[in-house]
């Protein structure tokens, strides 16, 4: 696997690369980063070229302090087209959902999407942003444990919550803030490329209804609920979404 940066007009922006064909490109959620991803690349790496994201801030990329979808969109954007990318299917998981709803009508370069486990909102819980604020490390492992399925492995859930405390208090804060001021709607009113819906059958932080409504609004796409799966889906069946996106 290779690993890669792009200088862009405020830093750099790190990602991971594996596999050839069309270029998917994967943004991660809230505190996370690209390697979140890396459990489907063995499925998918024969037909596309794998690119995992760190967003600003996050990862390997520069600092830059973000708090906001359409900021983190505008970025997203900039790297596709600096990576000089074509035929681009975008995958984005939560908040990287929300940046891929607001980022694939935005540009030709962007053909299709898959959308997990987000929605056209995010409601945040005023407890978990201002606990964020006073407690970060108590809430980041709070956030971590209700991002998984009841019962998952223990090591799932302590690696999801260290990479929450490497992100740091100021950047999960606002991740999280900027979910909470989010709305996809004026870009979903006008989405006319094919979309793939996923969500986790158990997911508790993006709870399956979100995804139902988006499939609603968005004339060509195909929604799937996964088993076995909490909100962090890429981590706890990897291999069932993989077969998803392939057969999409």
């Amino acid at each position: 696997m290779k690993k890669g940066k792009v200088l862009l007009d405020w830093g750099y922006m790190g990602y991971l690369e594996e596999g050839h064909g069309d270029p998917m490109v994967f943004v991660h959620g809230a505190g996370n980063r690209g390697e979140v991803w890396i459990k489907l690349f063995n499925t998918l790496r024969k037909k596309f070229r794998l690119i995992a994201v760190d967003l600003p801030g996050h990862g390997e990329s520069s600092c830059l302090a973000i708090d906001s979808v359409e900021s983190y969109t505008a970025e997203i954007l900039s790297f596709i087209d600096k990576m000089e990318l074509e035929n681009v299917t975008l995958v984005g998981h939560s908040m990287g959902g929300a940046i891929t709803i607001k980022a694939t009508p935005a540009s030709k370069r962007i053909s299709r999407c898959v959308l997990v486990g987000t929605g056209a909102e995010l409601n945040v819980n005023p407890k978990l942003l201002k606990g964020l604020k006073e407690d970060f490390l108590s809430w980041a492992s709070t956030m971590a444990k209700w991002s998984f399925l009841k019962g998952a492995p223990q090591e799932l859930i302590k690696t999801a919550t260290e990479m929450m405390i490497e992100a740091g208090r100021d950047i999960l804060y606002n991740d999280m803030y900027a979910c909470s001021t989010y709305s996809g709607s004026k870009e979903l009113e006008r989405f006319e490329k094919p979309a793939l819906v996923v969500c986790g059958e158990k997911d508790v932080m993006t709870p399956p209804e979100l995804s139902e409504k988006l499939a609603k609004i968005i004339r060509d796409s195909k929604l799937k609920f996964i088993p076995g799966a909490g909100h962090m889906v890429h981590q706890e069946q990897p291999e069932a979404l993989a077969r998803e996106i392939l057969v999409f």
